[in-house]
């Protein structure tokens, strides 16, 4: 037997207070794919730059708009719950019996008037799905009238493409067979909005139901060579982006996951944004994306896992000088060859192919994203997923 996550994201250093909230309910529900008698959360403000309190928090299982069998979930037994700034626990076990199939819930409720600094995020509906009253104590179960989240967090009131944050917990595991596999999905922003990963996840579970897990690896704007691109409207300067993947991708993957397979998809940020936002001195060559490949390729290895990798997806915009596409595609192209002929991976997976435009191949397809050309939406999600074989990443 061992813990295995259901629903795991990373906290984002959005580097600045994101909200304050009080006599606040926060319901997240996800579907889960593993059998078990006993489920954990981790509990997080990881980023936060003072304490959260947590007033009540309960775990159940979704049932006809509802929540049932809930059980309250503590840490040390307290059933409140403090976390300092930069805290990440375990909860105490929860007994509760889940099986696959089964959409789970974790509840929390915030009396008094907390500040939120850190917060994990996706931006898909399809899967995972987190919803905020607007007043009064639902850890019980019982369902509420939701309010908007951009009427809490200006980030996403300011942001088109409207996400969902959550505080105070970043996974949920449960304790179930050794033989389940983990998969993690790693990369930037394609890969962190979750229109590919909750469309992988409905293929995997429905194929292996009780033997696998998927977990989100994503950060949005995250490069594979350098630390977070500055961008002076951003919130901190774009801290959100994150380290480098060649720095953070060890420690995110396989820090506290016994992870069997990864499935890489980054590069993009690397060719677009020092071109993008004028930072010349960062501009790379196909070589060296190649080189960090290869290095994740070698620590995957490492811990004993397979290792899979993609080739990157379109960006062409209408609105992008002529010149900015022209430089894009010259290293897209040549990398996305590259990987093709094999560059070491396990095996890799034709995601430029999947969403390309026949006609303009610099181009997403026009129903494949999010009216910026470069994010895939739902659909464009499917049809990426749709190119991953499913017995390979399971084998």
């Amino acid at each position: 037997m061992k813990w295995v996550s259901a629903f795991d994201y990373l906290p984002i250093n959005y580097g600045v207070q994101l909200a304050e909230v009080a006599d606040q309910t926060q319901r997240i529900t996800f579907d889960n794919n593993l059998y078990g008698e006993k489920i954990r959360v981790r509990l997080s403000n990881y980023w936060a730059k003072s304490p959260l309190t947590i007033h009540r928090m309960s775990v159940g299982i979704v049932e006809g708009g509802k929540v049932i069998r809930t059980q309250p979930v503590t840490m040390g037994g307290n059933l409140v719950i403090t976390l300092a700034p930069g805290q990440e626990s375990w909860s105490d076990e929860v007994s509760l019996i889940v099986k696959a199939n089964d959409r789970l819930a974790i509840t929390t409720y915030v009396d008094e008037m907390q500040s939120i600094g850190s917060v994990c995020a996706f931006w898909s509906s399809t899967g995972p799905l987190v919803s905020l009253s607007a007043s009064g104590d639902y850890t019980d179960g019982g369902s509420f009238v939701e309010q908007p989240a951009e009427s809490v967090y200006s980030v996403i009131a300011q942001d088109v493409n409207k996400g969902y944050f959550f505080y105070g917990i970043s996974g949920v595991q449960v304790y179930t067979e050794e033989r389940v596999k983990t998969i993690a999905m790693f990369g930037d922003s394609i890969t962190h909005m979750s229109y590919v990963s909750n469309a992988l996840a409905k293929r995997l579970y429905a194929a292996y139901p009780g033997k696998v897990a998927l977990i989100n690896r994503g950060i949005g704007g995250n490069r594979l060579l350098h630390d977070a691109t500055r961008v002076s409207f951003l919130p901190s300067d774009g801290a959100c982006f994150g380290r480098a993947g060649i720095m953070r991708f060890e420690q995110n993957v396989f820090c506290e996951e016994n992870v069997d397979t990864v499935l890489v998809l980054e590069g993009i940020n690397d060719i677009m944004h020092p071109i993008q936002f004028n930072h010349p001195t960062e501009r790379i060559i196909t070589e060296e994306l190649i080189c960090g490949y290869r290095y994740l390729i070698a620590i995957a290895h490492k811990h004993g896992a397979k290792i899979f990798g993609a080739t990157i997806t379109p960006c062409g915009h209408i609105d992008y000088p002529k010149h900015w596409l022209q430089e894009f595609e010259i290293v897209r192209n040549d990398v996305n060859a590259r990987i093709r002929a094999d560059i070491g991976y396990d095996g890799w997976f034709d995601y430029d192919l999947a969403v390309r435009s026949e006609d303009r191949p610099s181009y997403m397809r026009d129903d494949c994203h999010i009216h910026d050309g470069l994010h895939p939406n739902d659909y464009g999600g499917v049809l990426m997923a749709e190119r991953v074989d499913l017995e390979a990443v399971m084998g």
